[in-house]
């Protein structure tokens, strides 16, 4: 006889002598809401045996399993002119810049970041995810310390020194990685099409040559001349790096591919998230330049392979000239950490 028909049973053996010994006047116990009693708790008893099992199993390979939430950041960004000015803006003087060290004013100057990484000691990686806002969207962030309009020559206008958004953890963070500009699939879209910050005129060259990476505008104290052209003489010397040697009509709907992509690779070492600050060094940047001379095309560097003042600049960022790409041969030293 199975355990609870045997149970069952004997108590309703109990019953029937206890109600054959106390008469027929008195009231008989109702046998089914007792069964039904009987029934729920042995149901109960094994699920608890069950559940018991059950958690007991998962416990017996000593691992425990944790969910956590994704975790947010913000990160600065800051121009300086080495240790003398600590942000530049609009109102500052730029002064000791390049070979000649001559000063002169601030027209511009902007960088966008793709592929924000954090990097362990081990050489894991640890993707960003960042926030969607006027000036960060689809991964991408502008990084605008233009604080006045016209040139530097206006009123107060919106700019932007930080980048925020989530990461899965932070454990173990000993660098960032960055990359300067806009990633291929987003670099040759029509403008006028995009949210921001992927809609700023002043950044776009062209939907061939796509965005500017970077952008800084310089106006010498007295001007730019050319050694072979006596009658030169130009107000601004400028510095935009982005793609060339592009093919493709994006208009017709061609793909656009790129000899000389130019977006450098910055890492940064000795990185700790909440208590560094990143740091682009103007001084750094253009200290092998000549900011009063062009010898060649327009005044600066516009980012072709043969624009001689192109070379210095390149190398600061840790790129060679030729490939347009980040090289083991150059060590970036325009970016550093506070």
């Amino acid at each position: 006889m199975q355990p609870l028909a045997a149970l069952q049973a004997s108590q309703n053996s109990v019953r029937v002598r206890a109600c054959s010994q106390t008469g027929g006047n008195h009231r008989q116990p109702k046998l089914r809401e007792v069964n039904d009693v009987t029934h729920s708790r042995v149901r109960g008893f094994f699920l608890l045996c069950i559940f018991s099992l059950l958690l007991s199993a998962a416990c017996t390979d000593g691992t425990e399993t944790r969910v956590s939430a994704p975790q947010t950041f913000s990160l600065s960004f800051h121009a300086s002119l080495g240790d003398r000015v600590s942000d530049v803006r609009c109102e500052d003087k730029l002064l000791g810049l390049g070979t000649t060290k001559v000063g002169g004013d601030l027209i511009d100057l902007a960088f966008y970041i793709h592929t924000l990484e954090f990097v362990r000691a081990d050489g894991s990686v640890i993707a960003a995810e960042l926030d969607e806002s006027e000036w960060q969207s689809q991964n991408v962030a502008l990084l605008d310390f233009q604080n006045k309009s016209d040139s530097c020559l206006g009123g107060d206008k919106p700019f932007n020194t930080k980048v925020s958004g989530k990461i899965a953890n932070s454990d173990g963070i000993t660098a960032l990685r960055f990359t300067l500009g806009i990633p291929p699939r987003l670099n040759h879209l029509d403008p006028k099409s995009m949210k921001a910050p992927l809609n700023a005129a002043n950044m776009f060259w062209s939907w061939q040559s796509g965005y500017k990476a970077f952008r800084f505008d310089f106006s010498p104290e007295n001007g730019v001349k050319r050694p072979n052209d006596p009658n030169f003489l130009g107000t601004n010397y400028f510095i935009h790096l982005g793609s060339t040697d592009c093919t493709g009509d994006p208009i017709a709907g061609e793909a656009v591919t790129c000899g000389r992509i130019n977006q450098p690779v910055i890492e940064l070492a000795n990185f700790q998230l909440g208590a560094r600050e990143v740091v682009l060094d103007l001084e750094e940047l253009v200290s092998g330049l000549n900011l009063e001379e062009d010898l060649a095309d327009t005044p600066g560097c516009m980012s072709a392979i043969q624009d001689v003042e192109c070379e210095s600049y390149f190398q600061k960022l840790g790129m060679d000239l030729v490939s347009g790409r980040s090289s083991a041969n150059f060590t970036q030293s325009a970016f550093k950490l506070r």
